[in-house]
């Protein structure tokens, strides 16, 4: 596709230009259907970015269909739309693929599963459910909405994530780059001051310092590339999702920081079960759904016992009463909810809830982690000038 400078003239003589982005022929066509003569056109390539489909680009992409649709273009021209807009490759492509399969007659909630699995991006079921739902009631602004409104939830809790955990990973990077600094470059230098012989009359302390020292210094190499060999196992171990995998069962084995992480599960499923339900999702699927997403085991087995629970006839409040990891308050909440029929509402605010108590948590750490950090290295730091004036006052009594 590309971007057109076009000059024509009406059918009175009128000279006209414009721009038009799209094809040759897709040019021609509409200045036809408008009576215009071409009589001049310049092509402009319009440059591509390349790039993964990431998260990003499908919210983006959503929220420019739902503008699209509530303004009452229909959905194949929005897509249309949404592709001659695009500046990224592999957003052309997906919406491409997409469009395709639209036009071989399968539903958009299908069409989106199947691009989906072929473009290895993972989109969430609870969201296909959604839009399938939206297709079968005729309102998929509605359904668009719902998955705009949860795709902005989640990318609100990886900011607070990040920004809560972003200073205190500076610190402790700093931190560790000063220890290897003076001990590998700084302690050796005073090491060399002192003789064989004025060194073993030092105090204990001061000469296991210039020991560390020495020790850094001749193994400079070897720390340098396991910490670069360290570093790349995290970065590895991050991007390809095993550390996030095993993460929780560290999380959950520190009691603070298992309070913490609960918050954060609780938002996370709370606000996934008020999107679908408010979509028009069974209540049923939309627990099974979120089972899927929930990082705690024994929240995970509580989901899905739930299902097989409220089929009999049970209710949602009298099943979470059996177990001490769902908080009393929130019981409380969904057994008024089942009786008002306002679970969806309910169980959104209750994600917004706990998405709030999860940064105060969190913020309440950081007032004790940070000035930690600050303190071990201002105590590293004097240990090794105390050691340092120990050395220098003891030479000085030996030759005194």
């Amino acid at each position: 596709m590309s971007l057109f400078i076009y000059e024509g003239v009406t059918k009175s003589g009128e000279k006209v230009t414009g721009k038009f982005f799209g094809t040759y022929q897709e040019l021609v066509k509409e200045l036809k259907n408008e009576g215009i003569i071409l009589t001049n056109i310049k092509e402009e390539t319009k440059k591509q970015k390349k790039g993964k489909f990431t998260n990003q680009d499908f919210s983006d992409t959503i929220e420019e269909l739902n503008y699209l649709i509530s303004s009452g273009v229909q959905l194949d021209k929005a897509i249309s739309i949404l592709v001659k807009n695009a500046s990224k490759l592999s957003v052309i492509e997906f919406w491409e693929t997409v469009l395709k399969k639209l036009k071989e007659g399968k539903t958009l909630s299908v069409a989106l599963k199947e691009t989906g699995k072929e473009k290895q991006f993972n989109i969430p079921e609870f969201y296909i459910n959604i839009i399938s739902v939206g297709e079968e009631i005729g309102n998929l602004p509605a359904a668009f909405q719902d998955i705009i409104e949860d795709l902005k939830f989640r990318e609100n809790i990886k900011k607070e994530i990040k920004s809560a955990t972003a200073y205190p990973i500076f610190l402790l990077i700093v931190s560790i780059l000063t220890v290897f600094f003076v001990s590998g470059f700084i302690l050796p230098k005073f090491s060399d001051i002192f003789t064989e012989k004025e060194l073993e009359k030092l105090p204990t302390i001061s000469k296991m310092t210039l020991d560390f020292g020495k020790t850094v210094h001749a193994n400079m190499d070897i720390i340098l590339l396991a910490l670069f060999f360290i570093g790349g196992l995290i970065v590895y171990g991050f991007t390809s999702g095993y550390f996030m995998k095993n993460l929780s069962k560290f999380v959950y084995s520190i009691p603070y920081l298992k309070d913490i992480a609960l918050k954060i599960e609780l938002a996370n499923v709370f606000g996934s079960l008020g999107t679908m339900i408010e979509g028009g999702v069974d209540i049923s699927r939309a627990l099974s759904l979120s089972s899927r997403i929930a990082g705690n085991t024994t929240l995970k087995n509580i989901l899905k016992e739930t299902v097989s629970e409220i089929k009999k006839g049970k209710k949602i409040s009298n099943i979470w009463a059996r177990y001490d990891i769902i908080p009393d308050n929130v019981i409380s909440i969904v057994a008024v909810a089942e009786q008002s029929a306002k679970l969806g509402e309910v169980f959104k605010n209750l994600g917004k809830r706990y998405m709030d108590e999860f940064k105060n948590e969190v913020s309440r750490m950081l007032t004790f982690l940070e000035p930690a950090i600050i303190v071990f290295l201002g105590f590293f730091v004097a240990f090794i000038v105390v050691s340092i004036m120990l050395a220098v006052v003891s030479v000085s009594d030996i030759y005194g």
